[in-house]
């Protein structure tokens, strides 16, 4: 019983993969949200030098 719980909640088992692509997801997620945020941040700071 024992070894069984260990092979399912170890990292290599399927709940410690799946926590592991839902961690992977989120960083992807961010590492492009924030990507966005810096263009549109470097855009707005070019437009705002051409009206002045």
């Amino acid at each position: 019983m024992e070894n069984t719980l260990f092979l399912v909640l170890y990292w290599t088992g399927p709940i410690g993969v799946g926590i592991f692509l839902v961690c992977l997801g989120a960083m992807l997620y961010l590492l492009a949200r924030a990507n966005e945020i810096e263009q549109r941040t470097k855009r707005a700071a070019k437009d705002s030098k051409e009206h002045n």
